[in-house]
């Protein structure tokens, strides 16, 4: 079984997962970094990959047991998470091909990991184009919303 959760993160201070096997979304909002502030948007991005497990993690460890409670399955099934971004750079960290010069990108790096160790299935990081992505077209939606309240 294969699931799919795209996340994103904005400079504005939102961040949205959308997780297409349930097709449900969240959009958070956290304080945002300074605008033109270094590694910023990586950061948001990194955020929004981890509330992303966070949020799913109650959906995965169900589908887990639900796997484990079937009987009579003739081959093992693994349940495979592709968390997708349309940050190459996160995924490349995330995947450990990439360093990490931010203290604050790397801690939350390591919180992912540690998230990652306690749920029992394989996570893959990939990456997606910006059009690809159900959480960055939600965030451009929500921001098309609020400028148009503002016009009016």
């Amino acid at each position: 079984m294969h699931l799919f959760i795209d996340a994103d993160g904005s400079p504005r201070g939102y961040i949205a997962w959308y997780n297409h096997f349930t097709q449900s979304n969240l959009i958070r909002s956290i304080r945002p970094e300074t605008r033109n502030g270094r590694f910023g948007v990586q950061r948001m991005e990194m955020l929004a990959i981890y509330f992303a497990i966070v949020d799913n993690i109650p959906i995965l460890q169900s589908r887990i047991r639900k796997k484990r409670i079937v009987k009579g399955m003739r081959r093992k099934r693994n349940i495979v998470v592709s968390i997708r971004s349309d940050s190459k750079s996160t995924v490349e960290q995330l995947k450990g091909t990439c360093n990490i010069r931010d203290k604050m990108l790397f801690r939350t790096c390591e919180r992912i990991g540690r998230l990652l160790k306690s749920i029992s299935c394989n996570v893959a990081f990939n990456y997606v184009k910006r059009t690809n992505n159900m959480a960055g077209l939600l965030l451009e939606r929500k921001a098309r919303m609020k400028q148009e309240v503002k016009k009016v």
